[in-house]
């Protein structure tokens, strides 16, 4: 029932449009022009702020777990560093050479 109502409105304010486009054409025109260049802006900035909002409100009943890093994750951040440092001390002779 709720979509047939959507729907008798939906078609009622088409067939008003159509109406006034017919009997006022240039009124209708600016009309329309006028809600393109300001109703699609305002209703994309209430979209954003619902949704931000949303998202605000979701974010309190969110669980975080903090995961402490084993050993191997650890000897892979040591090796990462280990190979940076060996890639600058390269790129410092090649400087040097050049």
């Amino acid at each position: 029932m709720d979509n047939r109502i959507k729907y008798v409105l939906a078609i009622s304010a088409a067939g008003a449009f159509m109406m006034s486009a017919y009997l006022y054409p240039a009124e209708t025109f600016i009309t329309f022009t006028v809600g393109w260049l300001f109703f699609i802006p305002a209703a994309f900035i209430v979209y954003m702020v619902y949704g931000f909002m949303d998202y605000m409100k979701e974010r309190k009943n969110r669980i975080m777990i903090s995961v402490k890093p084993s050993e191997a994750v650890r000897a892979l951040a040591r090796r990462e560093a280990e190979l940076k440092n060996e890639k600058e001390m390269l790129f410092e002779e090649l400087r040097r050479r050049g």
